[in-house]
């Protein structure tokens, strides 16, 4: 017997060995310890990190504190305003993109002049890296010297100049507006292959009945568009609540904590700061809220598989 034959005879005999419910998950073990590795252990290194008081510069001596951390959390009126900022910023941000991503995608499906050439310019704020576009909008939302203060000015709209990205009752709108026109070419791509995808022989049934255009959209289009909408609006909140480099570039989270958003006010609490225990319990509240959104997003594609 050659010696790869008595290898491979001594590995059968150990599988042998090795119990059916075990032997199903040995394939599969590289990847477990991978995802143990890089997942699972940071996540429960967070979480006993969030019931500390550990400080970035002096990790050494952290001591446990039970859940002050996350008493501070709930009792912090910094930390209520940057919750309301972070709904603001993911809602409306959210909205505002899927509506003018609709539009867009709409005007690229229809048979318009140069539309391969406006699809391309349509990408360009999405395939720009991300702080380079909110450079951009920094730039473009500058007090004197920002052509969004000189438009507003010239228009009547304002009579001086407004420094926004300075105020804190307006300094969260202008990230807001960078996000917007950032994410909204990613549902114009979205919307634009859902509509090719449509059958068009269902809208020349519709109008043999006799539907009205409105009819067509409601009864044809949204019905055939709905699971793609629900993922593309899901997609943008989780895209949306960990979104970071917008606000930072702009702002940094102020003047205060006035633009400041969770993933802001994180990074601000453990590099700023230096309290890694209260950042890390920051960390498992959008953890949390990131968990609920995936868990209806996995939910809704499990259904459009199952249907289709």
């Amino acid at each position: 017997m050659s010696y790869a034959d008595q290898a491979l005879s001594s590995y059968e005999r150990a599988l042998g060995r090795v119990p059916d419910g075990v032997r199903v998950y040995l394939p599969i073990l590289p990847v477990l310890a991978l995802v143990g590795v890089f997942i699972l252990y940071p996540i429960a290194q967070a979480i006993w990190t969030s019931f500390t008081d550990k400080h970035l510069l002096r990790p050494d001596e952290a001591e446990f504190v039970g859940v002050e951390n996350y008493g501070e959390v709930w009792t912090n009126p910094q930390i209520h305003e940057v919750l309301w900022n972070t709904f603001v910023w993911v809602s409306v941000g959210s909205i505002a993109a899927i509506v003018i991503g609709f539009v867009l995608g709409w005007l690229l499906h229809e048979k318009l002049p140069y539309t391969s050439v406006a699809s391309a310019i349509v990408l360009v704020p999405w395939v720009l890296p991300r702080v380079v576009g909110a450079s951009i909008w920094k730039f473009m939302f500058g007090g004197s010297q920002g052509i969004i203060n000189e438009l507003l000015v010239q228009l009547g709209v304002i009579d001086d100049y407004v420094v926004m990205l300075g105020s804190t009752e307006l300094s969260l709108w202008p990230p807001i507006v960078g996000m917007v026109w950032r994410l909204a070419p990613l549902f114009a791509l979205l919307t634009l292959t859902s509509l090719k995808g449509i059958d068009r022989q269902l809208y020349e049934a519709a109008r043999m009945d006799g539907a009205t255009p409105w009819e067509q959209f409601r009864y044809v289009t949204l019905p055939m568009m709905r699971y793609n909408l629900v993922i593309g609006f899901l997609l943008m909140l989780i895209y949306n609540i960990r979104n970071f480099s917008m606000v930072w570039v702009m702002t940094r989270g102020g003047p205060g904590v006035s633009s400041s958003t969770l993933p802001v006010m994180i990074y601000r609490a453990a590099f700023v700061d230096f309290q890694v225990g209260f950042a890390s319990a920051l960390s498992m509240l959008l953890f949390a809220v990131l968990l609920v959104f995936s868990y209806y997003y996995i939910q809704v594609y499990d259904k459009i598989r199952g249907e289709f």
